[in-house]
């Protein structure tokens, strides 16, 4: 298997990209996956970071503007032009070397539906990691790692067959931080402080953090402050941290779970690290440095996970010391988000995502429904895939119009039973029998996010199983000779091949099913 990532880390971007990707690249690697990234040359880029993870990269030659700054506001779609768009796009075709990958992982602002229908028929599936929730994508799996009260906020954003992994039980988070913490103990005083605001910190709350430090009348018995290597308030935070007692300053550090872990308190930013601080118990005082960070950490500030103080452009000296005075003199409140927050986020979330790319959903979730009319659009989508409509014997795409059209007339049909076969991820795919004089004919297909999984064979075999519940039958499937995959599965389900003089070009199976004398009559009748 092969994985592509598309990200860009700058010193105007920052480094959170980049690093929940390293994250999940290296969950990845672990399980035999060969890695490749893919990254514009910007100013405070990581690409030497990335070659010294062990991972490949092919950096992207065509120049950006010298302002190009990435939107991360939740109104906008970015600063790309549909020129820019289309340059990086056959830029990363090039790259990609003829070499069609599994997976195409995509974690970028400025990316949108635009470019990945660029790079569809290069990849096999494509996954992206959004927070922003604010364009279209093209995807077959989305992952946003966010805490948010309104889980519809992609409805009108993807089309239904895309597998959506929403909230912190998917938060990638490096291994460190895999790990449990003991619990917060009691009665203990609250003197160590962590400071941490990202990599980049182009706001400088590293700093106003410092200097509300020596503003505020508190004990502490020690301070420790980490900043990214592209931090460029570097001189003036060194400058600070050596003014405070007992205050260490730590540069692009690979032990940071260490230094929250000994800390009783966090100042921090509401990204990734949010989900770092909260899985090994450390409660934090927050300050949004970008829009998209504000919906999810104004509802976990709610519900009492954390404490948010407003957002970087008005968050004061004075505001971070009281705010840090308030939470030192409330033991009982920073005990309850210490609990709360190590329940809320799954340690094992970067290796449950990675697992998803590889291996797919676990087989022993897999069940069985009966489709209602809201599945019309979903499976619309499903009908029209290419890769479905290639192995169907009417090739030509299927108009929304006549789809539903055919759909409710399925629903209403007795001698039709539609099946949508559902994971613990989403549906996977769906089961079509029609009955005739003496037989059902049978259909099936499974989602392109979920092909290469070997699910074929547990999708029919769950649906046959549902059908037994009618009776004895005989099952009949034609299937295109090119089409050897599904060949394949009826065979492994135990269907015999059959010879077929009606159809050219086709292969057909036949499956017989019989009541025995302990179950006939027990189960009910054919439709």
């Amino acid at each position: 298997m092969i994985v592509y990532f598309r990200t860009d880390a700058s010193s105007y971007i920052g480094s959170g990209h980049v690093m929940r990707c390293i994250t999940l690249a290296e969950e990845l690697n672990n399980l035999g996956v060969s890695v490749v990234f893919i990254t514009l040359n910007c100013q405070g880029n990581l690409n030497q970071y990335i070659r010294n993870k062990g991972f490949k990269i092919s950096p992207i030659s065509t120049t950006i503007p010298d302002n190009f700054k990435e939107t991360n506001n939740s109104k906008n779609t970015g600063i790309w032009s549909n020129e820019q768009l289309n340059k990086d796009a056959e830029e990363t075709i090039r790259l990609l070397n003829k070499e069609k990958p599994n997976w195409l992982v995509i974690d970028h602002y400025s990316i949108d539906i635009t470019w990945e229908n660029r790079l569809r028929p290069y990849v096999e599936k494509i996954m992206v990691i959004d927070d922003l929730a604010n364009r279209q994508h093209s995807c077959d799996l989305l992952l946003d790692q966010n805490y948010t009260h309104n889980r519809n906020r992609y409805s009108h954003l993807l089309n239904p067959s895309v597998t959506k992994l929403l909230g912190p039980q998917y938060a990638l988070l490096r291994k460190e931080f895999t790990v449990d913490q003991s619990e917060f103990e009691k009665n203990k005083l609250i003197e160590n402080i962590f400071i941490f605001f990202g990599g980049s910190d182009p706001g400088n709350l590293t700093g106003i953090t410092l200097k509300a430090l020596t503003y505020c009348k508190i004990n502490y018995s020690n301070i420790d402050v980490v900043i990214g290597s592209s931090n460029c308030h570097k001189k003036e935070v060194t400058s600070l941290v050596e003014k405070l007692h007992k205050a260490t300053l730590y540069e692009q550090v690979d032990n940071i779970s260490d230094l929250m872990r000994k800390a009783d308190i966090s100042l921090g930013a509401g990204g990734t690290s949010t989900w770092e601080r909260m899985v090994i118990g450390l409660p934090s005082i927050v300050v949004t440095i970008a829009d998209n960070q504000v919906p999810s950490i104004k509802d976990l500030d709610k519900d009492n996970y954390l404490i948010w103080i407003g957002n970087a452009n008005r968050v004061s000296k004075s505001i971070i010391c009281n705010a840090l005075s308030d939470a030192i003199q409330n033991y009982d409140d920073l005990k309850e988000m210490s609990q709360k927050g190590k329940k809320l986020v799954s340690r094992l979330g970067s290796r449950t995502v990675a697992k998803i790319l590889s291996t797919g959903p676990d087989k022993d979730t897999l069940f069985v429904r009966e489709s209602v009319y809201s599945d019309y659009l979903l499976y619309w989508y499903w009908v029209n895939d290419p890769a479905v409509r290639n192995n169907s014997f009417k090739q030509q795409d299927i108009a929304l119009k006549d789809h539903q059209v055919w759909f409710e007339n399925c629903l209403d049909n007795p001698n039709t039973i539609l099946l949508v076969i559902e994971s613990n991820l989403s549906a996977i795919g769906q089961v079509r029998f029609d009955y005739f004089d003496s037989y059902y004919t049978i259909d099936y297909s499974i989602s392109r996010q979920f092909r290469g999984f070997g699910l074929g064979r547990v999708v029919l075999s769950r649906a046959i199983d549902y059908l037994k519940k009618y009776g004895s039958f005989t099952l009949i499937g034609d299937i295109k000779e090119s089409n050897l995959a599904s060949c394949k599965v009826f065979e492994q389900v135990g269907f015999t091949e059959i010879f077929c003089k009606s159809i050219k070009n086709v292969r057909r199976y036949k499956l017989q099913y019989s009541m025995n004398k302990f179950t006939k009559g027990k189960m009910g009748k054919i439709r």
